[in-house]
């Protein structure tokens, strides 16, 4: 009976080919066309993975919106939803990612013939838009596993190795394959660096790989150049935070002379300066380019992760039984005021960053605020240092950042605003009542004070809050944040993720026991106190209509479902 019914199963359905899946009823007509004409090209700003001229070009033929194939309906949905996202004013975003998202399923309905059939440079382009887009949400996880397929596609189909060949490829063929494997490489170890995920171009240098004949001579190209560069070190930097259980000095002091190097190799009118506090140029309306910005951030990112691996690798040393002192001791408050340094630069640009765009902003947003996360930690470990007081000036000018954003602009970020505020609350709290002679302040210096011994969990300081009326309890808390982010946490940008993002990495505890102290509660769904709703694909109808959410079931209970009348229910994106 049950052959029989195999059989009959066989001949009707068994060789039956995949149908595509409608997610949305929402298809590209003549005004998403004209929006990707006024917007594709701050979409590809920052990141230029494919030549916008000859896309346009593609999108004027007659009949472009009803082309079939699986990776232009992909990256022509997946681009459509993107330039909704840019465009659209800030007060407006919440109501309009409705409409964004809605393009977007039609791009991930074809996602399973891409990874079947995905043997093009078309397929890893629309890969390469789908993960971008997805990276404008605060769904770290799923955009990563985009951008992982993104990779693992170009590589299956050789483009790193085309990408190097001399003379078997027309000017344009080469500039579509370099500028695609260089936009991944760079993405992909943003991704790795911020959250700690291992690289999915590990082992892979694509500056050294990619020839540069198609660069210009223009400004956007030598950002682009640049961000690459600054990608290979990227990667180097986050092995010494992640993978390693002690930093190699000999490493640190290479990756301090490789950034020094890369530096002089940006032009003087664009070139970060840490020490100097040299913001980006701005524009006629007085804010700074979004590419040249985002080089600043990521170059100060780098400078503020190789100063907390060599402090990690001072803890360590200090540990050590008989351990003599050391170059790395001696250049401790060396890297404690590049730490500051870098921190008060990447709050102070963020006067000058473009916020016609939330997305660019929310893109943006992680690193002021681990920024204020290395400048809290400091502040409570060292209050009565010269320069504390004029860190405070820095949390208050984001705090009114924020409140700009929130309440005359209409952004959906009151939880950032919330959680910033209380970083500031706390900062406040320690260099007030250190200065006021109100309690006993441990003024022992960063990082050497992370081999004292704090190494344990906060345990029962959990029960300390905020607006305490006793000093000895202030003090408590002050020190146990420090405790947190200077002895356990690897680097603030880890925690910052935990807050912003849904992909869990080594410092979610810390940011866990960090939120429980300053009484922040915890997000839902898998993602951090910071994230807006309008941030969660979910809140859109991305999602599964299935309750279940891919949770572990018996296997008995698995089989009783699977014999029942009814069979299991059908899961579908509403």
């Amino acid at each position: 009976m049950a052959l029989s019914r195999f059989a009959l199963w066989q001949q009707e359905e068994g060789t039956k080919n995949l149908n595509r899946i409608v997610l949305s009823r929402m298809n590209p007509e003549a005004s998403e066309l004209m929006l990707l004409e006024h917007a594709l090209d701050l979409v590809c700003a920052e990141l230029p993975f494919l030549r916008t001229p000859w896309f346009l070009g593609q999108i004027k033929q007659p009949g472009a919106i009803c082309v079939p194939d699986a990776w232009w309906q992909a990256i022509l949905n997946a681009l459509i939803a993107s330039c909704v996202h840019f465009k659209t004013h800030l007060r407006s975003f919440a109501e309009t990612a409705v409409y964004a998202w809605a393009f977007f399923k039609n791009a991930y309905a074809v996602l399973p013939e891409l990874i079947l059939h995905g043997d093009s440079l078309g397929a890893s382009q629309a890969l390469m838009a789908m993960a971008m887009f997805m990276g404008l949400s605060a769904d770290t996880r799923s955009a990563a596993l985009l951008l992982s397929i993104a990779i693992r596609m170009q590589i299956s189909i050789g483009l790193h190795i085309k990408a190097t060949a001399d003379g078997s490829f027309s000017s344009a063929e080469q500039e579509d394959q370099g500028r695609l494997l260089w936009a991944t490489y760079i993405l992909d170890m943003d991704t790795s660096l911020n959250t700690a995920l291992p690289p999915a171009h590990a082992g892979l240098d694509v500056t050294a790989k990619v020839s540069e004949r198609w660069l210009t001579a223009s400004l956007s190209d030598t950002i682009f150049r640049l961000r690459a560069e600054l990608a290979g070190i990227q990667s180097r930097i986050g092995a010494q935070l992640t993978v390693l259980a002690v930093p190699s000095q000999t490493d640190l002091d290479s990756l301090e002379s490789e950034l020094d190097a890369w530096t002089l190799r940006v032009p003087l009118e664009i070139r970060p300066d840490c020490e100097s506090g040299t913001e980006p140029p701005c524009t006629a309306d007085g804010e700074a380019d979004v590419p040249v910005s985002m080089l600043h951030l990521v170059y100060h990112n780098c400078r503020s992760m190789v100063c907390w691996a060599f402090a990690r690798l001072a803890a360590f040393q200090a540990l050590q039984p008989r351990q003599p002192i050391n170059a790395v001791y001696e250049r401790a408050p060396t890297h404690k005021n590049m730490a500051r340094s870098t921190a008060r630069a990447t709050m102070r640009s963020l006067s000058q960053f473009p916020t016609q765009s939330f997305a660019d902003l929310w893109r943006a947003l992680c690193y002021p605020i681990s920024a204020s996360i290395t400048l809290l930690a400091i502040v409570c470990k060292e209050p009565t240092h010269p320069e504390a007081k004029s860190d405070l000036s820095l949390f208050a000018s984001f705090v009114r950042f924020l409140e700009v954003m929130v309440h005359e602009h209409g952004c959906d970020l009151q939880r950032v605003l919330d959680g910033v505020a209380k970083f500031e609350k706390v900062a406040n709290d320690a260099v007030g009542a250190a200065f006021g002679s109100a309690m006993p302040v441990n003024p022992a210096l960063w990082p050497l004070s992370i081999a004292s011994g704090c190494t344990g969990k906060v345990g029962a300081l959990v029960l300390v809050r905020l607006g305490t009326s006793s000093h000895a309890e202030l003090n408590v808390l002050i020190q146990a944040i420090a405790n947190l982010l200077l002895c356990e946490s690897h680097h603030p940008m880890y925690v910052t993720q935990s807050f912003i993002g849904n992909t869990p990495n080594i410092d979610t505890e810390v940011a866990k026991q960090i939120a429980e102290v300053l009484d922040i509660p915890w997000g839902e769904n898998g993602y951090g106190p910071f994230v807006p709703d309008s941030l969660m694909p979910a809140t859109h109808g991305f999602s599964f209509g299935s309750n279940n959410h891919g949770q572990y079931a018996p296997p008995d209970a698995m089989m009783a479902s699977q014999m029942s009348d009814a069979g299991p229910s059908a899961q579908s994106l509403v």
